[in-house]
């Protein structure tokens, strides 16, 4: 694989780094380390691969531990014999943003990884450290604190300052910085490696920050798909809603969407087309289930405005995975609808797909980013979700199309499903790096 090259006589052992998924699950990139821990479940162990998982330390009363990621990791761990690593980053460890957090805590917590690896590597190993997103692209300032250690690094971004506009313009361009300086040094560490979870993401990374991918140098999403095997062998009647407090005519139709509270999900501009739509669509309920848990509470108090002045509006404020699951599955469910404006490559269109199989709602999707990497133009109808008269129309046509036009689009979604499979990328990526 290029430049990192591997001694086959070692014993393998895989570290992950992740602030999300392994004590806790609140986001997508969450999402990505419980599906890297489900899949690594099935095969690690048997392939004689170490896995040892690094995240931030939490409160276990507090309210973003999560008690079931954390017994699914220290059983791998267990397994597979590795090491759980708790990471200090100076918070509390109490919430959602004490995770994430900002600068002195980066540092904090890479530091701390660094004391770690510095303590539980073996130069007989072939160790790989597989960091995810932003806070531990810090890591490449400690990596060199690490003697004598045989360390091979995956740096996989999973947004950036550039493509994401969130935080004031003073701590975004500190963010810039920071990527900018980590992605060079990536570059000239023979050891270091920089992955991409998205084809249109990498192109923003490659114009924006003036790195480069090799054509190897992918590990896109996917989903682990035995984890939702409960809820693709069930229908659901409009009354199931009843138990999360939805209650609405049976003989609604609905357009749902879901995903974290966050100005790249695109839920403002869904609601503003909705707002021009709404009396066009007298059947019709739009619901968005979005967990205000992002830090952008002024985002989510603008959702909530809306949801009060627009009729037949619901917002949700839930990250309980079985409200979408549940709605995906509801013959009412008429339009799903992925309205991203920045997002590198999300888990809800994977999920819309997934889903969508045996049932009849129609994908429509963003065209602006990283949604893209998912669909083909005869699995969804595309938008522009910063175009409303674009918008508004693909939401008519979509609410207009017979049951052969949504048939046909839901068979050719599930004919591709298997270009998907999380279980797949992972087990590729470790035969790339010689770890499998």
């Amino acid at each position: 694989m290029g430049k990192i090259e591997k001694d086959r006589k070692m014993t393998k052992h895989l570290i992950i780094a992740s602030y999300d998924g392994i004590n806790a699950h609140y986001c997508g990139v969450g999402t990505i380390i419980r599906n890297t821990i489900f899949a690594l479940k099935d095969f690690a162990g048997e392939e004689g691969i170490k896995v040892s998982l690094a995240y931030i330390s939490a409160d276990p009363k507090g309210k973003v531990f999560n008690n079931e990621c954390f017994k699914d990791s220290v059983n791998l761990v267990k397994n597979t014999g590795g090491h759980l690593i708790s990471l200090c980053n100076g918070t509390a460890g109490f919430d959602e943003s004490d995770m994430w957090k900002s600068f002195p805590e980066w540092k904090n917590a890479c530091a701390s990884l660094s004391t770690a690896l510095n303590m539980i590597l073996d130069d007989k190993d072939d160790n790989v450290l597989m960091l995810h997103d932003t806070p531990f692209l810090l890591f490449t300032k400690f990596k060199q604190q690490i003697f004598g250690k045989n360390l091979r690094c995956f740096y996989i971004p999973h947004s950036s300052g550039l493509n994401h506009a969130f935080g004031d313009d003073k701590w975004r361009n500190k963010r810039i910085e920071i990527e900018r300086e980590a992605f060079q040094a990536i570059r000239k560490d023979d050891s270091s490696r920089l992955l991409a979870e998205g084809r249109n993401f990498a192109k923003h990374l490659i114009k924006d920050y003036d790195v480069t991918f090799e054509e190897d140098a992918y590990l896109t999403n996917g989903l682990y798909f035995d984890r939702y095997k409960e809820f693709l062998n069930h229908e659901f009647d409009i009354s199931d809603l009843n138990k999360f407090g939805i209650n609405i005519d049976p003989k609604s139709k609905i357009i749902f969407s879901w995903g974290r509270c966050s100005t790249a999900k695109g839920f403002k501009e869904l609601l503003e087309v909705w707002q021009g739509v709404v009396e066009s669509l007298p059947d019709y309920h739009l619901i968005i289930q979005t967990p205000n848990n992002s830090g952008e509470d002024n985002y989510f108090r603008s959702l909530k405005e809306y949801e009060q002045n627009i009729p037949r509006t619901i917002i949700i404020d839930d990250f309980n995975p079985k409200i979408w699951q549940t709605m995906l599955r509801i013959k009412n469910t008429d339009i799903v609808c992925i309205p991203s404006v920045m997002d590198p490559n999300p888990h809800t269109a994977i999920e819309a797909k997934l889903f969508s199989t045996g049932m009849r709602y129609v994908i429509v999707a963003s065209n602006v980013d990283g949604v893209k990497d998912t669909y083909t133009d005869d699995e969804c109808l595309y938008v522009n979700p910063y175009s409303k008269e674009d918008f508004s129309s693909g939401l008519l046509k979509a609410s207009r199309l017979n049951e052969e036009e949504r048939r046909k689009m839901n068979e050719t979604n599930a004919k591709n499903l298997s270009n998907y499979d999380y279980s797949k990328k992972i087990r590729d990526f470790l035969k790339r790096i010689k770890l499998l």
